[in-house]
């Protein structure tokens, strides 16, 4: 026994995707802003990746599973991708500024909160290079101590002899 929809549902299923291929487009917006206003590091890079594949296929996988019973169609996945890069050339023109300002701002303040942590951790990291250049400087001290009084002790002996 084979079931087919009819097209009338699967049109609006189609154009019911789109609404989270939006949503996805601007959680793509979101995520890379702040995840910018942290640096361009590869680390964070990765973790923004990481997040919004996460996000995306948690927010299209409940989406299917609500309105579809969990049947993944290739439509809908068309039209969520559509739905994306529709937002990301409209409104995400528009959008992407503010939320720019806002993760900067953000990150600005986040920065300020861990500031006293990050020296902490500077300092931590210092400490050890200080001890080693304090034993390299002894060990060196050390070194030419060792060559003067070998100095002294051949002119003793030169003079010691005749």
């Amino acid at each position: 026994m084979t079931y087919r929809e009819p097209l009338s549902d699967q049109v609006l299923m189609f154009i019911g995707s789109i609404g989270p291929g939006v949503l996805i487009g601007f959680l793509y917006d979101v995520i890379f802003s702040f995840f910018r206003a942290f640096g361009n590091k590869k680390a964070i890079i990765i973790t923004a990746d990481l997040c919004f594949s996460v996000l995306a296929t948690l927010l299209s996988f409940f989406y299917m599973v609500v309105f579809n019973s969990g049947t993944v169609r290739l439509n809908m996945i068309i039209a969520q991708l559509m739905g994306a890069v529709a937002f990301h050339y409209t409104l995400g023109k528009y959008i992407s500024k503010p939320v720019t300002m806002i993760a900067n701002f953000s990150g600005k303040v986040i920065g300020f909160i861990f500031y006293p942590a990050v020296l902490l951790g500077r300092k931590a990291g210092e400490c050890p290079d200080r001890i080693r250049e304090k034993i390299r400087r002894k060990g060196k001290e050390k070194e030419k101590s060792d060559n003067a009084n070998k100095k002294i002790m051949n002119i003793l002996k030169i003079h010691l002899k005749k």
